[in-house]
């Protein structure tokens, strides 16, 4: 059984009274005080996320660009350097392998984050597609923390903190560190990206300032209620991009890996993932399954009573319309609700 990892700042999480749990093979807090007043700090203050499971690979050379257009969903050439770009990693059928965060450091360095369980997968994968491309590939995951420090006055914290400001998907570097207009709550903020032995002071000081710890449960809650897609939840490798609903993350004007097969499925009717937003008390989880008319239709890939709107949501990959009535089974219950569109927040 292999041993989990830890972020250089686990034994902060854990003098803080974090509760830690496994999370794709690492240990890392769940929450330090409890998830509904955690999501609140980020909502209406500032929080700060130990997210350095996170990984970083680096891509460069003179084919960068056409390398990773083809690896990617989306076209680099409309790309320019302080750029970030999310995009999905497909397999040749077209089925997500992860989504990513694609950084243009220059016109020929780039930067992918992938989530923390598909950084080898993602690594191999690029590898073994490079043939015929002037590129070098380097996994640093090893090297580099990332805090994501989000909420209305995040923006503030990072013009003290590193006297900056980054727009919504851009990015800024100084030095080694790298700063970009990006996050997975849904709210104003930014992550930080830089070696390892600095990962303490930038936390501390963030922390000193008033960013109030936020762990991966209120991460959760903050990133559903905005409709945002979990790697290997809402996605396990067998869906594709279009069935995510996330279309827009694709440029169909560039071939790339997948996207035969993309066209082949647009071409027929597929179930999408939708929202489901209950209308009874109760609160959902993954897995629950989800009955039209009588009959399971499908099964939840997420959901949560939201802090925000106090009640349950959740998302389930759906052939129905907007506005038809479900019920979700808890335990026994089926709980009333309907489809809707995506963001409940």
């Amino acid at each position: 059984m292999m041993s989990l990892r830890q972020t250089p700042l686990f034994n902060h999480h854990k003098e803080s009274g974090a509760k830690i749990v496994d999370f794709a093979g690492w240990e890392m807090p769940i929450q330090y005080t409890s998830i509904l007043s955690e999501h609140k700090s980020v909502r209406e203050n500032v929080g700060i996320f130990d997210v350095s499971h996170m990984g970083q690979i680096f891509v460069q050379g003179k084919d960068t660009v056409d390398f990773l257009s083809y690896v990617t969903t989306w076209d680099m050439k409309r790309q320019k350097k302080g750029d970030c770009r999310y995009c999905h990693i497909l397999n040749k059928d077209g089925t997500i392998i992860d989504d990513t965060i694609v950084y243009t450091l220059s016109d020929s360095d780039y930067m992918l984050v992938p989530n923390a369980s598909r950084v080898d997968k993602i690594y191999d994968w690029l590898l073994s597609n490079k043939s015929g491309f002037d590129v070098s590939l380097e996994n640093r995951s090893n090297d580099y923390f990332c805090l994501a420090l989000q909420g209305p006055e995040a923006p503030r914290l990072l013009g003290q903190h590193l006297n900056t400001t980054v727009g919504s998907f851009q990015l800024v570097i100084f030095g080694e560190t790298i700063v970009s207009g990006t996050g997975y709550t849904g709210e104003k903020g930014c992550e930080i990206i830089g070696p390892l032995s600095e990962v303490i002071d930038h936390w501390e000081a963030l922390v000193e300032m008033g960013a109030v710890p936020i762990g991966l449960g209120a991460r959760d809650t903050l990133r559903l209620e905005k409709g945002y897609l979990l790697s290997g939840q809402d996605f396990d490798g067998s869906q594709t991009t279009v069935e995510t609903g996330y279309s827009w993350v694709i440029d169909w004007d560039h071939d790339f890996i997948g996207k035969t097969s993309l066209l082949e499925i647009k071409k027929r009717n597929y179930s999408k993932l939708k929202g489901i937003l209950i209308e009874d008390r109760g609160i959902i989880r993954p897995g629950n399954s989800v009955f039209y008319q009588g009959e399971k239709v499908s099964s939840l890939t997420s959901g949560t009573l939201s802090p925000s709107i106090r009640k349950g949501i959740g998302m389930a990959y759906l052939d129905l319309d907007i506005g038809e009535p479900v019920t979700v089974e808890v335990r026994g219950n089926h709980l009333n609700g309907h489809v809707v569109r995506m963001p409940f927040l």
